[in-house]
């Protein structure tokens, strides 16, 4: 391994033994995530996914979306649907509100054309005219005089994107990195979660962490239900105590007894610590100490054999075989519906604004696809492989002349940048417009180690 820039190669030696560990897994997704039932319309189901943990569906198992709920700013009323209301329909969107620098209000939008309607890229979640509402589900009427279902007050839709069970392309590219601009988020049922915990979705998987923010580790030397930790491992460790009125157990959880009338949480028989005196949230730091690992319910697929994990002075990357480190394309249109467009079926007018000035070749050039070797293969529904023009930007059929065979993720085709000259590189991190939130392009980070500006 070449000098690490940080202080320890923690983070890359744990980075890697975990795409090392899901790699030799099963690769079927792992089993449903416990979740807190709830009264739903007969035709909604609740479906396993890769990274976003349970999600509701319609009846086909495509995943439900709504408007909003994020980091939001321009789309309708600034944040998406307001309550009870949709404003997804049938008409196209021309021009641009000016609510997104740096564009002005009123310039028109690309490739009109073939642009769709935002009902045609979001099709409403339609209800019966007998529908009626139960538990969180509601039925509102549309401005086109079409009953729509609404979950907690939010119109709900699917997404064109999405094709099987368990898919979730339409909720963004890169999961759990920001975005400037109204984002559509799946939604799903709360997690069967005792009070103190909560769960954050990282790149590495679904963390679990106190309901402050702060990871939860297990230790390898602990025992089923037993706690090894003694008065020297505690000055470093902090047992995660229950109350002494909390279950003795509940599903993957349980309590163990540290002395009388002192009770230590457990997560799927192990036992659960803080690290003491750990001040960044969501961290990773904990599992760089031998024998300790932070705990996921439900870990991230393994990235595709043969990609690297990379040291950083940001932190840790994804990267190709040769250390190229892999970027992803983010794009929000400055529209009324606050379309994505970082989707080949999408314009490919912005990418190509910003990847090279319009010109094609330079714009393949500077930023290349991630080619898939022949005869390589996707274990899990977030990663695939693709046929892509590179003239056009536009996916086709396998075997296609001329086409390139490229990885994807969340169904959207990566890139490497060919000014990075090291491993580890992120040069084109960044790269566009909103720190290329809005436009442009970000390093695949599997690990950061500074807080982002969004």
């Amino acid at each position: 391994m070449r000098n690490c820039y940080l202080a320890s190669c923690g983070l890359v030696l744990a980075a890697l033994a975990l795409g090392a560990s899901a790699n030799a897994a099963d690769s079927k997704r792992a089993s449903l995530e416990a979740y807190i039932s709830e009264p739903l319309p007969s035709l909604i189901q609740v479906v396993g996914t890769d990274m976003d943990g349970p999600v509701f569906a319609d009846a086909k198992g495509h995943t439900l979306y709504v408007f909003g709920g994020g980091r939001e700013r321009g789309g309708y009323g600034g944040g998406g649907d307001a309550a009870d209301k949709s404003k997804c329909m049938d008409t196209v969107d021309k021009v641009t509100t000016g609510t997104m620098a740096p564009w002005p209000a009123g310039m028109e939008l690309p490739d009109l054309a073939t642009r769709q309607s935002c009902a045609k890229v979001w099709p409403p979640l339609y209800a019966g005219d007998d529908a009626k509402p139960i538990g969180s589900w509601s039925v509102i009427t549309r401005d086109d005089g079409k009953k729509q279902w609404a979950y907690k007050h939010k119109a709900v839709y699917t997404s064109v994107l999405d094709q099987m069970p368990g898919d979730v392309n339409g909720g963004g590219n890169l999961h759990a990195q920001g975005a400037s601009g109204t984002m559509r988020t799946p939604i799903g049922p709360d997690a069967d979660l005792p009070a103190q915990f909560d769960i954050e979705s990282v790149p590495t998987g679904r963390l679990l962490t106190l309901v402050e923010g702060f990871s939860v580790y297990t230790w390898d030397k602990d025992g089923p239900n037993k706690s090894n930790c003694d008065a020297i491992c505690e000055n470093q460790w902090k047992p995660v105590l229950a109350a002494a009125t909390a279950p003795q157990a509940h599903g993957d959880w349980a309590v163990i007894a540290r002395s009388p009338g002192v009770f230590q949480w457990t997560y799927r028989k192990k036992p659960l610590y803080a690290l003491i005196g750990e001040q960044q949230k969501r961290s990773l730091h904990g599992a760089d100490i031998p024998g300790w690992r932070n705990v996921y319910t439900t870990p991230a697929p393994a990235w595709p054999k043969g990609f690297t994990v990379q040291n950083n002075p940001g932190g840790a990357v994804l990267a190709d075989a040769n250390g190229n480190t892999i970027y992803n394309f983010n794009c929000i249109e400055d529209a009324s519906d606050q379309q994505s467009c970082d989707h080949p079926s999408t314009t490919q007018q912005y990418r190509l604004a910003i990847c090279g000035g319009f010109d094609v070749k330079r714009c393949n050039e500077m930023f290349p696809y991630v080619v898939a070797d022949k005869g390589a293969k996707s274990t899990s529904q977030i990663w695939g492989i693709k046929d892509i023009d590179p003239a056009t930007g536009r996916y086709v059929a396998a075997g296609t002349p001329g086409a390139v065979h490229v990885w994807t993720f969340r169904d959207r085709p990566l890139y490497t940048f060919a000014r990075d000259t090291v491993p580890g590189e992120v040069r084109a991190n960044s790269w566009g417009e909103g720190n290329g939130w809005r436009n442009g392009f970000h390093a695949f980070w599997v690990r950061e180690e500074f807080r982002r500006q969004f």
